[in-house]
Protein backbone atom coordinates (compact mmCIF):
# COMPACT_ATOMS: atom_id res chain seq x y z
CA UNK A 1 0.00 0.00 0.00
CA UNK A 2 0.82 3.81 -0.35
CA UNK A 3 1.64 5.55 3.05
CA UNK A 4 2.28 9.02 3.47
CA UNK A 5 4.05 11.60 0.77
CA UNK A 6 3.38 8.81 -1.83
CA UNK A 7 -0.30 8.39 -0.98
CA UNK A 8 -0.70 12.52 -1.03
CA UNK A 9 0.94 12.39 -4.36
CA UNK A 10 -1.58 9.99 -5.83
CA UNK A 11 -4.16 11.82 -4.61
CA UNK A 12 -3.24 15.13 -6.04
CA UNK A 13 -2.55 13.20 -9.00
CA UNK A 14 -5.61 12.33 -9.44
CA UNK A 15 -7.42 15.43 -8.33
CA UNK A 16 -5.34 17.66 -10.85
CA UNK A 17 -6.43 15.41 -13.26
CA UNK A 18 -10.12 14.70 -12.64
CA UNK A 19 -10.52 18.77 -12.55
CA UNK A 20 -8.78 18.69 -16.38
CA UNK A 21 -10.99 16.43 -17.06
CA UNK A 22 -13.61 17.64 -16.47
CA UNK A 23 -12.96 21.16 -17.86
CA UNK A 24 -11.72 19.44 -20.92
CA UNK A 25 -14.98 17.33 -21.87
CA UNK A 26 -16.80 20.93 -20.87
CA UNK A 27 -15.26 22.49 -23.07
CA UNK A 28 -16.64 20.21 -25.88
CA UNK A 29 -20.12 20.21 -24.85
CA UNK A 30 -20.37 16.70 -22.92
CA UNK A 31 -20.87 16.03 -18.92
CA UNK A 32 -22.72 13.68 -16.84
CA UNK A 33 -25.35 16.15 -14.50
CA UNK A 34 -25.55 15.57 -11.13
CA UNK A 35 -23.38 12.42 -11.47
CA UNK A 36 -19.74 13.48 -11.78
CA UNK A 37 -19.35 13.41 -8.13
CA UNK A 38 -19.94 9.91 -7.71
CA UNK A 39 -17.74 9.43 -10.58
CA UNK A 40 -14.96 10.56 -8.41
CA UNK A 41 -16.32 8.38 -5.52
CA UNK A 42 -15.97 4.90 -8.02
CA UNK A 43 -12.51 6.21 -8.81
CA UNK A 44 -11.79 6.33 -5.01
CA UNK A 45 -13.18 2.94 -4.41
CA UNK A 46 -11.57 1.57 -7.08
CA UNK A 47 -8.20 2.69 -5.97
CA UNK A 48 -8.78 1.40 -2.68
CA UNK A 49 -8.00 -1.22 0.11
CA UNK A 50 -11.04 -3.31 -0.84
CA UNK A 51 -10.24 -3.54 -5.19
CA UNK A 52 -6.12 -1.96 -6.12
CA UNK A 53 -5.65 -1.59 -2.77
CA UNK A 54 -3.28 1.38 -3.84
CA UNK A 55 -5.15 3.62 -0.38
CA UNK A 56 -5.26 2.68 2.94
CA UNK A 57 -8.74 1.97 4.18
CA UNK A 58 -8.00 4.72 7.16
CA UNK A 59 -6.71 6.77 4.53
CA UNK A 60 -9.32 9.58 5.21
CA UNK A 61 -8.07 9.71 8.90
CA UNK A 62 -4.31 9.88 8.01
CA UNK A 63 -5.17 12.67 5.42
CA UNK A 64 -7.16 14.76 8.64
CA UNK A 65 -4.80 18.13 7.21
CA UNK A 66 -6.41 17.48 3.82
CA UNK A 67 -9.56 16.95 4.12
CA UNK A 68 -9.55 19.84 6.48
CA UNK A 69 -8.24 22.30 4.02
CA UNK A 70 -10.79 20.81 1.47
CA UNK A 71 -13.69 21.51 3.20
CA UNK A 72 -12.67 24.94 4.42
CA UNK A 73 -12.14 25.88 0.49
CA UNK A 74 -15.41 24.32 -0.15
CA UNK A 75 -17.29 26.62 2.55
CA UNK A 76 -15.64 29.54 1.21
CA UNK A 77 -16.53 28.74 -2.29
CA UNK A 78 -20.05 28.10 -1.19
CA UNK A 79 -19.91 31.48 1.25
CA UNK A 80 -18.75 33.73 -1.76
CA UNK A 81 -21.91 32.90 -4.24
CA UNK A 82 -24.20 34.18 -1.13
CA UNK A 83 -24.46 37.91 -2.68
CA UNK A 84 -26.71 39.94 -0.75
CA UNK A 85 -27.07 42.14 -3.56
CA UNK A 86 -28.42 39.70 -5.91
CA UNK A 87 -30.35 38.17 -3.05
CA UNK A 88 -32.54 41.26 -2.15
CA UNK A 89 -33.62 41.61 -5.89
CA UNK A 90 -35.87 38.78 -5.34
CA UNK A 91 -39.10 38.71 -3.57
CA UNK A 92 -39.58 37.93 -0.27
CA UNK A 93 -41.74 35.31 -0.89
CA UNK A 94 -39.44 33.90 -3.13
CA UNK A 95 -36.53 33.95 -0.38
CA UNK A 96 -39.02 32.51 2.08
CA UNK A 97 -40.12 29.73 -0.53
CA UNK A 98 -36.26 29.18 -1.08
CA UNK A 99 -35.75 28.69 2.56
CA UNK A 100 -38.28 27.19 4.08
CA UNK A 101 -38.91 24.44 1.60
CA UNK A 102 -35.55 22.51 1.73
CA UNK A 103 -35.98 22.94 5.50
CA UNK A 104 -38.93 20.70 5.90
CA UNK A 105 -36.78 17.94 4.36
CA UNK A 106 -34.19 18.59 7.07
CA UNK A 107 -36.87 18.72 9.22
CA UNK A 108 -37.98 15.22 8.48
CA UNK A 109 -34.86 13.91 8.38
CA UNK A 110 -33.60 14.73 11.68
CA UNK A 111 -36.59 13.76 13.41
CA UNK A 112 -36.33 10.53 11.70
CA UNK A 113 -32.98 10.18 12.52
CA UNK A 114 -33.61 10.83 16.05
CA UNK A 115 -36.96 8.08 16.54
CA UNK A 116 -34.68 5.98 15.47
CA UNK A 117 -32.38 6.61 18.07
CA UNK A 118 -29.60 7.88 16.74
CA UNK A 119 -27.43 10.53 18.62
CA UNK A 120 -28.70 14.11 17.96
CA UNK A 121 -25.00 15.57 15.87
CA UNK A 122 -25.53 12.23 13.61
CA UNK A 123 -29.79 13.22 13.17
CA UNK A 124 -28.61 16.54 12.45
CA UNK A 125 -26.13 15.84 10.24
CA UNK A 126 -28.55 13.32 8.40
CA UNK A 127 -30.81 16.67 8.18
CA UNK A 128 -28.09 19.11 6.87
CA UNK A 129 -27.74 15.62 3.90
CA UNK A 130 -31.02 15.92 3.32
CA UNK A 131 -31.62 19.54 2.44
CA UNK A 132 -28.75 19.94 0.16
CA UNK A 133 -29.76 20.14 -3.49
CA UNK A 134 -27.46 20.47 -6.62
CA UNK A 135 -28.80 22.30 -9.68
CA UNK A 136 -26.13 20.45 -11.86
CA UNK A 137 -28.90 18.45 -13.00
CA UNK A 138 -31.09 21.60 -13.83
CA UNK A 139 -28.38 23.04 -15.76
CA UNK A 140 -27.98 19.75 -17.72
CA UNK A 141 -31.41 19.24 -18.63
CA UNK A 142 -31.90 22.79 -19.83
CA UNK A 143 -28.99 22.59 -22.60
CA UNK A 144 -31.28 21.34 -26.24
CA UNK A 145 -34.80 21.56 -24.11
CA UNK A 146 -37.58 23.58 -23.76
CA UNK A 147 -38.91 25.10 -21.09
CA UNK A 148 -42.45 23.70 -20.18
CA UNK A 149 -43.29 25.69 -17.13
CA UNK A 150 -40.72 28.78 -16.51
CA UNK A 151 -42.49 29.84 -13.11
CA UNK A 152 -42.54 26.52 -11.56
CA UNK A 153 -39.00 26.81 -13.11
CA UNK A 154 -37.61 29.77 -11.41
CA UNK A 155 -39.29 28.61 -7.94
CA UNK A 156 -37.21 25.48 -8.02
CA UNK A 157 -34.06 27.54 -9.31
CA UNK A 158 -34.57 29.66 -5.95
CA UNK A 159 -34.61 26.55 -3.78
CA UNK A 160 -32.10 24.83 -5.22
CA UNK A 161 -29.82 28.12 -4.81
CA UNK A 162 -30.88 28.66 -0.47
CA UNK A 163 -30.87 25.00 0.28
CA UNK A 164 -27.35 25.12 1.14
CA UNK A 165 -28.20 27.82 3.78
CA UNK A 166 -29.97 25.60 6.20
CA UNK A 167 -27.76 22.72 5.40
CA UNK A 168 -24.40 24.42 6.62
CA UNK A 169 -26.64 26.13 9.84
CA UNK A 170 -27.36 22.39 10.62
CA UNK A 171 -24.06 20.84 9.96
CA UNK A 172 -22.69 23.38 12.15
CA UNK A 173 -24.84 22.76 15.25
CA UNK A 174 -24.36 19.21 14.68
CA UNK A 175 -20.19 19.89 14.80
CA UNK A 176 -21.10 21.96 17.88
CA UNK A 177 -22.70 19.02 19.79
CA UNK A 178 -19.91 16.45 18.25
CA UNK A 179 -17.22 18.21 19.65
CA UNK A 180 -15.15 16.90 22.69
CA UNK A 181 -15.31 20.71 24.71
CA UNK A 182 -19.60 20.27 24.06
CA UNK A 183 -19.43 16.94 26.16
CA UNK A 184 -20.92 16.59 30.05
CA UNK A 185 -23.81 16.90 31.44
CA UNK A 186 -24.92 20.46 30.38
CA UNK A 187 -23.67 19.81 26.95
CA UNK A 188 -25.83 22.85 25.54
CA UNK A 189 -24.66 25.67 26.46
CA UNK A 190 -21.02 24.94 25.50
CA UNK A 191 -22.84 23.56 22.14
CA UNK A 192 -24.03 27.42 22.15
CA UNK A 193 -20.48 28.73 22.99
CA UNK A 194 -18.52 26.59 19.92
CA UNK A 195 -21.54 27.84 17.72
CA UNK A 196 -21.04 31.44 18.36
CA UNK A 197 -17.04 31.08 18.08
CA UNK A 198 -17.13 29.09 14.69
CA UNK A 199 -19.02 32.29 13.74
CA UNK A 200 -16.43 34.73 15.04
CA UNK A 201 -13.79 32.57 13.70
CA UNK A 202 -15.70 33.37 10.09
CA UNK A 203 -16.72 36.28 10.52
CA UNK A 204 -12.86 37.28 11.70
CA UNK A 205 -11.04 36.05 9.06
CA UNK A 206 -13.35 37.10 6.61
CA UNK A 207 -13.10 40.64 7.64
CA UNK A 208 -9.17 40.07 7.80
CA UNK A 209 -9.01 39.13 3.90
CA UNK A 210 -11.30 42.11 2.82
CA UNK A 211 -8.63 43.90 4.88
CA UNK A 212 -5.40 42.60 2.97
CA UNK A 213 -7.12 42.16 -0.13
CA UNK A 214 -7.33 46.02 -0.90
CA UNK A 215 -5.51 47.18 -3.25
CA UNK A 216 -4.42 43.62 -4.65
CA UNK A 217 -5.07 42.94 -8.23
CA UNK A 218 -3.45 40.04 -9.17
CA UNK A 219 -4.89 36.51 -9.26
CA UNK A 220 -2.60 35.09 -7.67
CA UNK A 221 -2.19 36.85 -4.79
CA UNK A 222 -5.53 36.67 -4.47
CA UNK A 223 -5.50 32.93 -4.37
CA UNK A 224 -2.32 33.10 -1.73
CA UNK A 225 -4.62 35.12 0.35
CA UNK A 226 -7.38 32.69 0.76
CA UNK A 227 -5.35 29.79 1.28
CA UNK A 228 -3.58 31.30 4.12
CA UNK A 229 -6.94 32.59 5.05
CA UNK A 230 -8.50 29.19 4.95
CA UNK A 231 -5.44 27.14 6.44
CA UNK A 232 -6.37 29.74 9.62
CA UNK A 233 -9.70 28.11 9.66
CA UNK A 234 -9.18 24.90 9.21
CA UNK A 235 -6.38 24.87 11.87
CA UNK A 236 -8.95 26.78 14.29
CA UNK A 237 -11.42 24.16 13.45
CA UNK A 238 -9.17 20.95 14.50
CA UNK A 239 -7.85 22.88 17.37
CA UNK A 240 -11.46 22.91 18.87
CA UNK A 241 -12.90 19.79 17.33
CA UNK A 242 -15.11 21.54 15.01
CA UNK A 243 -15.69 21.38 11.57
CA UNK A 244 -13.98 24.21 9.04
CA UNK A 245 -17.05 24.11 6.78
CA UNK A 246 -19.23 26.55 8.32
CA UNK A 247 -16.84 29.64 9.39
CA UNK A 248 -15.57 29.10 5.99
CA UNK A 249 -19.15 29.78 4.77
CA UNK A 250 -19.21 32.64 7.07
CA UNK A 251 -15.82 34.39 5.82
CA UNK A 252 -16.38 34.00 2.09
CA UNK A 253 -20.02 35.49 2.61
CA UNK A 254 -18.25 38.52 4.65
CA UNK A 255 -15.64 38.71 1.66
CA UNK A 256 -17.53 39.15 -1.01
CA UNK A 257 -20.14 41.33 0.11
CA UNK A 258 -17.33 43.55 1.75
CA UNK A 259 -14.75 43.54 -1.27
CA UNK A 260 -14.74 46.44 -3.77
CA UNK A 261 -14.59 43.91 -6.53
CA UNK A 262 -16.37 40.51 -5.45
CA UNK A 263 -15.91 39.29 -9.06
CA UNK A 264 -11.76 38.68 -8.51
CA UNK A 265 -12.47 36.90 -5.33
CA UNK A 266 -15.02 34.64 -7.00
CA UNK A 267 -12.38 33.87 -10.01
CA UNK A 268 -9.69 32.65 -7.49
CA UNK A 269 -12.53 30.56 -5.24
CA UNK A 270 -13.61 28.93 -7.89
CA UNK A 271 -10.03 27.85 -9.35
CA UNK A 272 -9.62 25.12 -6.65
CA UNK A 273 -12.68 24.19 -6.07
CA UNK A 274 -12.91 21.02 -8.58
CA UNK A 275 -9.51 20.00 -7.04
CA UNK A 276 -10.40 20.11 -3.74
CA UNK A 277 -13.41 18.19 -4.46
CA UNK A 278 -11.55 15.71 -6.21
CA UNK A 279 -9.28 15.08 -3.57
CA UNK A 280 -12.30 15.19 -1.08
CA UNK A 281 -14.14 12.51 -2.63
CA UNK A 282 -11.51 10.44 -3.68
CA UNK A 283 -10.55 9.97 0.01
CA UNK A 284 -14.13 9.03 1.23
CA UNK A 285 -14.21 6.42 -2.33
CA UNK A 286 -11.23 4.67 -0.59
CA UNK A 287 -12.57 4.23 2.71
CA UNK A 288 -15.55 3.04 1.35
CA UNK A 289 -15.83 -0.38 3.35
CA UNK A 290 -18.52 -2.84 0.84
CA UNK A 291 -19.36 -5.07 4.20
CA UNK A 292 -21.84 -2.48 5.68
CA UNK A 293 -24.61 -1.40 4.52
CA UNK A 294 -26.91 1.24 7.03
CA UNK A 295 -30.73 0.40 5.40
CA UNK A 296 -32.72 3.27 8.34
CA UNK A 297 -30.18 5.92 6.99
CA UNK A 298 -30.82 4.72 3.28
CA UNK A 299 -34.65 4.90 3.86
CA UNK A 300 -34.47 8.12 5.56
CA UNK A 301 -32.66 9.79 2.56
CA UNK A 302 -34.66 8.32 0.06
CA UNK A 303 -38.72 7.58 1.51
CA UNK A 304 -38.50 10.21 4.43
CA UNK A 305 -36.90 12.80 2.31
CA UNK A 306 -38.96 12.04 -0.84
CA UNK A 307 -42.28 12.34 1.05
CA UNK A 308 -40.94 15.81 3.27
CA UNK A 309 -40.38 16.91 -0.52
CA UNK A 310 -44.00 16.21 -1.83
CA UNK A 311 -45.65 17.85 1.30
CA UNK A 312 -43.75 20.83 1.04
CA UNK A 313 -44.27 21.09 -2.39
CA UNK A 314 -47.89 20.46 -2.32
CA UNK A 315 -48.11 23.59 0.15
CA UNK A 316 -46.18 25.84 -1.74
CA UNK A 317 -47.78 24.58 -5.13
CA UNK A 318 -51.07 25.82 -3.19
CA UNK A 319 -49.00 29.53 -2.63
CA UNK A 320 -47.87 29.61 -5.61
CA UNK A 321 -51.19 29.03 -7.61
CA UNK A 322 -52.99 32.00 -5.51
CA UNK A 323 -50.44 34.00 -6.70
CA UNK A 324 -51.22 33.09 -10.12
CA UNK A 325 -48.90 30.83 -11.53
CA UNK A 326 -49.12 28.32 -13.94
CA UNK A 327 -51.24 24.81 -12.89
CA UNK A 328 -49.63 21.49 -11.88
CA UNK A 329 -47.10 22.76 -9.48
CA UNK A 330 -48.30 20.61 -6.61
CA UNK A 331 -45.12 18.70 -6.56
CA UNK A 332 -42.62 21.72 -6.59
CA UNK A 333 -40.68 20.40 -3.40
CA UNK A 334 -39.54 17.28 -5.99
CA UNK A 335 -36.97 19.68 -7.26
CA UNK A 336 -34.99 19.45 -4.32
CA UNK A 337 -33.96 15.53 -4.88
CA UNK A 338 -31.44 15.87 -6.74
CA UNK A 339 -28.32 16.16 -5.09
CA UNK A 340 -24.78 16.53 -6.21
CA UNK A 341 -21.63 18.43 -4.68
CA UNK A 342 -22.43 20.28 -1.65
CA UNK A 343 -24.08 17.35 -0.40
CA UNK A 344 -21.28 15.06 -1.44
CA UNK A 345 -19.07 17.77 0.91
CA UNK A 346 -21.44 17.75 3.50
CA UNK A 347 -20.91 13.84 3.60
CA UNK A 348 -17.71 13.97 4.22
CA UNK A 349 -17.94 16.75 6.68
CA UNK A 350 -20.59 14.45 8.78
CA UNK A 351 -18.38 11.79 8.91
CA UNK A 352 -15.12 13.14 9.76
CA UNK A 353 -16.46 14.42 13.32
CA UNK A 354 -20.47 12.43 13.91
CA UNK A 355 -19.76 8.81 15.52
CA UNK A 356 -21.79 7.46 12.66
CA UNK A 357 -23.14 3.81 12.70
CA UNK A 358 -21.28 1.29 9.88
CA UNK A 359 -22.68 1.46 6.73
CA UNK A 360 -23.96 5.22 6.61
CA UNK A 361 -21.57 6.32 3.64
CA UNK A 362 -22.72 3.58 0.95
CA UNK A 363 -26.42 4.17 2.32
CA UNK A 364 -26.02 8.10 1.86
CA UNK A 365 -24.28 7.24 -1.49
CA UNK A 366 -26.63 4.67 -2.55
CA UNK A 367 -29.73 7.56 -1.61
CA UNK A 368 -27.93 9.78 -3.73
CA UNK A 369 -27.82 7.80 -6.86
CA UNK A 370 -31.33 7.03 -6.02
CA UNK A 371 -32.61 10.38 -5.39
CA UNK A 372 -30.58 11.86 -8.81
CA UNK A 373 -32.53 9.24 -11.30
CA UNK A 374 -35.83 10.49 -9.43
CA UNK A 375 -35.20 14.22 -9.18
CA UNK A 376 -34.10 14.10 -13.05
CA UNK A 377 -37.49 12.08 -14.18
CA UNK A 378 -39.51 14.82 -12.07
CA UNK A 379 -37.68 17.58 -14.31
CA UNK A 380 -37.72 16.00 -17.87
CA UNK A 381 -41.62 14.99 -17.00
CA UNK A 382 -42.76 18.56 -15.21
CA UNK A 383 -40.32 21.52 -16.01
CA UNK A 384 -39.10 20.68 -19.52
CA UNK A 385 -40.42 19.59 -22.91
CA UNK A 386 -39.08 16.93 -25.26
CA UNK A 387 -35.59 17.82 -26.43
CA UNK A 388 -35.34 20.21 -28.99
CA UNK A 389 -34.99 18.22 -32.74
CA UNK A 390 -31.82 18.73 -34.14
CA UNK A 391 -32.43 20.42 -37.37
CA UNK A 392 -30.43 19.23 -40.57
CA UNK A 393 -28.04 21.67 -43.02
Amino acid sequence: MLRGTLAFLVLVACAVAGAELRAALARRGLRAPAMEGLSFLLLGILLGGRALGLFAEDLLDSLRVVVLFGLAWLGLVFGVQMELRVIRRLALWLRLSGLLAPVCLGAAATAAGLAYGYEASVALGLGALAMASSPSSLEGLARGRAVGNRDALRLVKVMMAFSGVPAICALLVAAALASPLAAGGAAMVPALHLILLTVGVGVLVGYAVVVLVRGVSRQIEILTLLMGAMCLVAGGAAVLGLNPLPAAACAGAILVNRTVFPHRVLRAAHSLERPMLVALLVLVGASWSAAAFSVPVFAIMTVVRTAAAAAAGAVLGRAAQHRGLAPRVWSLGLGLLPQGELALGLLVAVLGFARTPAGVLEAVVAAMVVNNLLGGWWMRRLLFAEPRPRTGR
